[in-house]
């Protein structure tokens, strides 16, 4: 994983598979973009640190970068077949598999597919990862679109507990 970040260039799209006890296991996929400190992100998120020369077991020379804690595969790639539908933001519930497609400067245009989840006490505050879909005030203004893979029970992807209240030291 180390040498295929190397490899990333600004904005080739390229697809991370996150996982963290809050979101869940998530996809993301959109256009890489390197930070001034030459981080590499996508969607919005850190997947892996700035490239460092380092040496392979032969002694060549070569350039890697370490992984966020949160990544678990990259290249990523979404397994088995589904047909997404159109949802309205305001009717996905806590546990249904969603693929979200969001535009963020300086991100551009991304996709997260995953497990939406809703804050405890709070149904209409839904996300998929750590993107937004809808709150009280409706749907999230980054949002383009959403879409159902499987309704909550009808698939096998773990589902995190609703979100609970961060609390900050």
């Amino acid at each position: 994983m180390k040498a295929a970040f190397a490899l990333v260039g600004s904005t080739e799209v390229v697809s991370v598979l996150f996982k963290n006890a809050r979101y869940g296991n998530f996809l993301v996929t959109g256009a890489a973009h390197l930070t001034v400190l030459d981080d590499l992100m996508v969607g919005g998120l850190n997947a892996a640190a700035a490239a460092k020369a380092t040496k392979s077991a032969e002694g060549e020379p070569l350039r890697q970068r370490q992984p966020d804690s949160d990544v678990r595969a990259f290249p990523a790639v979404f397994e088995g077949d589904f047909d997404p539908t159109p949802i309205a933001a305001d009717k996905v519930a806590h546990g249904d598999l969603v693929v979200a497609s969001f535009t963020q400067a300086p991100y551009g245009d991304f996709v997260v597919t995953g497990v939406a989840t809703a804050a405890e006490g709070d149904a209409a505050y839904l996300m998929v990862g750590p993107w937004i879909l809808h709150s009280a005030d409706g749907p999230a203004p980054r949002l383009n679109e959403v879409e159902l893979v499987a309704a909550a029970g009808g698939h096998i992807a773990p589902v995190p507990p609703r979100r609970g209240q961060v609390d900050f030291e």
